[in-house]
């Protein structure tokens, strides 16, 4: 009984092998080619994680395996396994020859790799477009943001206005229109009491908006300081007009011009002036290696003012001047030349100038043209901005509402310093709000 079915089984298995063979003779560069067809997939779709696999891609692999195996090997794994069944019940072995299409087995796989790899690239953007046309978009999606070269077609219509036609300083500050064209007003003492970021690239409007914001401050009987860097075109002009309209001083101090101009230790003491010294020339600790030798230039901008003469004190020039100072060139070498190049910048150093409390006190405004290269102007608006804090930190604020003052920051990273960061974060409780403009956040790093 087992003999018979040992029997029964055998000879099944031989025609099977047979019929394998006949059709692997006569088809195998076609299932070699299915095979190159779909073991690609392996590579190209490979899932992220193990949910996304799927019963169709595992289905598709062992497929391909398979035909690999039986069709692209078939002259190797078919022969062998008709050996291996004859083994089991003959004595003499009869082997097997593949014809000639054998040696078209190898080409037919490349070929079908080829194909999948040709036909990935033509179809899948062909399948894509036709998921998107056929894909509706809900009624209930609005203000879709896709893709940035079409982002236009979602934001309001631009069209040209003139601001003065809107600005009302009894309404509130007034800061454009919306997109139905209505004016946006938001409370002037929000307006005095909050900082302002005007953050865009060149050309983007920074100005512009600036421009109208300070124009109202002006209006509003604040006190302005313009920091202006870059020396735009025609702000100067806006702001000359607005103080005009308001009956309020205006003045344009350029740093850039060997003119006396601007007398920054006006009614300054002592420790006053070292906080300038040691802002504006950068003599704080920054946590390097250098800070051993900031000690000695620290020290000399605390002696300094303190073994000078009142005199001496009026101005940077003289401070520079004096025989304690000139007695540093061995001692404080950096502290003494960054005094010798403030020395030479004529503009900052007019004793009996421009003093900056007046526009605390009476309001208007005062631009002040600075540069983006030259070092000694660059020190010298950061020891602008240092004596603005300064001025504001004198003032009473217990019995009597101090005058808003408004200070704009054009290219800001030309004004930070240590000192100038911490006076940002409490110059609103001492009457000062601080507009910025800036391209990039990496300004502020």
């Amino acid at each position: 009984m087992f003999e018979f079915i040992e029997f029964t089984l055998f000879k099944i298995a031989i025609l099977t092998g047979s019929a394998l063979y006949s059709f692997t003779d006569t088809w195998g560069w076609l299932i070699s080619l299915l095979a190159g067809v779909g073991l690609p997939t392996i590579y190209f779709d490979k899932p992220k994680t193990e949910r996304e696999e799927t019963i169709t891609r595992r289905a598709l692999i062992a497929v391909s395996v398979l035909f690999f195996i039986f069709g692209t090997l078939s002259n190797i794994t078919i022969p062998w396994v008709l050996i291996w069944i004859q083994n089991a019940q003959l004595d003499h072995v009869v082997t097997v020859e593949y014809s000639w299409k054998a040696y078209l087995l190898w080409p037919s796989l490349f070929v079908g790799m080829t194909l999948h790899i040709v036909a990935r690239r033509q179809l899948s953007p062909l399948k894509n477009k036709i998921k998107t046309d056929l894909t509706k978009k809900s009624v209930l999606v609005r203000e879709e943001r896709t893709d940035v070269r079409n982002i236009r077609q979602f934001l309001p219509e631009t069209i040209d206005y003139n601001p003065l036609d809107h600005i009302d300083i009894t309404k509130g500050l007034f800061i454009g229109l919306d997109r139905y064209q209505k004016a946006q007003f938001i409370p002037m003492a929000d307006w005095q009491s909050q900082h302002a970021d005007i953050l865009g690239t060149t050309g983007a409007g920074k100005g512009v908006a600036s421009g109208m914001l300070l124009y109202q401050s002006i209006m509003a009987d604040e006190g302005v300081f313009v920091m202006d860097p870059k020396n735009d075109e025609w702000a100067p002009h806006l702001f000359r007009y607005a103080c005009e309209k308001a009956k309020k001083p205006f003045y344009l101090i350029d740093l850039n011009r060997k003119e006396y101009q601007l007398d920054l230790f006006a009614g300054i003491n002592e420790d006053q002036i070292e906080e300038l010294l040691v802002a504006g020339l950068s003599l704080a600790e920054k946590g390097d290696i250098a800070d051993f030798y900031r000690i000695a230039d620290r020290k000399a901008a605390r002696e300094s003012p303190q073994l000078a003469s009142t005199e001496e004190r009026r101005s940077i020039e003289s401070l520079f001047n004096s025989d304690h100072v000139q007695s540093l060139v061995e001692s404080a070498k950096a502290f003494h030349g960054k005094m010798e190049e403030l020395a030479l910048v004529k503009s900052i150093n007019a004793i009996g100038g421009l003093n900056l409390k007046d526009i605390f006190d009476n309001g208007g405004c005062c631009y002040f043209i600075g540069s983006m290269r030259n070092s000694k102007v660059i020190i010298a608006q950061r020891m602008i901005l240092i004596r603005l804090f300064q001025l504001a930190e004198e003032r009473d604020r217990v019995k009597t509402k101090p005058r808003p003052i408004a200070i704009f920051l054009a290219e800001l990273k030309y004004h930070l310093s240590k000192a100038a960061i911490e006076g940002l974060g409490a110059a609103r409780d001492k009457g000062i709000h601080i507009i910025m403009d800036h391209q990039s956040v990496a300004d502020l790093k």
